[in-house]
């Protein structure tokens, strides 16, 4: 009898690191409404990668957010093109703390009926020429541009911002966290 409890513990010891080590990689989705619309936010913890899509009457459009690489890249259908840039990471929620900021967030909102803004805005302005090499960025980033035009994207802040034309803007509301801001600036693309 001592034996089987011996075993049973030890067992035990033995199998619980490895199956939090599965529960913590496997992936995690949850899906929103914004604005009319809904988000559907995935989270692979193996790769440390988010991606958020919008499927809305205004338009559909898909961001990766690949935490371990650094590149944000946004795929919008209505442009038939997909936008490429470096993650600020001091700009973006952690990805650690992603699933949670997002639950917060999301519940604060159904109590003041979805009329939230987002924490933050981050604006991008798009470089003219097209993106050459789309496997250096990764595969999911690759996978999900292929075929389509795609353009680098970089941050602007301040003046640099006012110079160009917002008008020319794509505002995205990513999860009611973070408005990420497409601008063509006085290029057309």
């Amino acid at each position: 009898m001592k034996f089987t409890i011996v075993t049973t513990v030890l067992l035990g010891l033995l199998l619980t690191p490895a199956l939090a080590d599965y529960f913590q990689n496997t992936d995690v989705s949850k899906q929103i409404t914004v604005s009319g619309g809904y988000q559907t936010l995935t989270i692979n913890r193996e790769w440390r990668v988010a991606i958020i899509e919008e499927k809305s009457s205004r338009g559909s459009w898909k961001t990766i957010w690949n935490y371990d690489t650094g590149f944000i890249a946004t795929k919008v259908l209505s442009e038939r093109a997909c936008f490429i840039s470096v993650m600020n990471r001091n700009e973006m929620p952690s990805f650690d703390t992603l699933p949670t900021v997002v639950e917060e967030r999301t519940a604060g909102l159904q109590n003041l009926k979805g009329q939230g803004q987002p924490t933050r805005e981050i604006t991008f302005v798009l470089i003219k020429r097209p993106v050459r090499d789309l496997q250096s960025y990764g595969p999911d980033i690759f996978a999900m541009c292929r075929g389509l035009a795609t353009y680098v994207a970089y941050e602007v802040h301040g003046p640099q911002y006012t110079s160009y034309n917002q008008g020319s803007c794509l505002r995205l509301d990513v999860l009611q966290l973070v408005d990420l801001n497409y601008c063509r600036g006085n290029n057309k693309i």
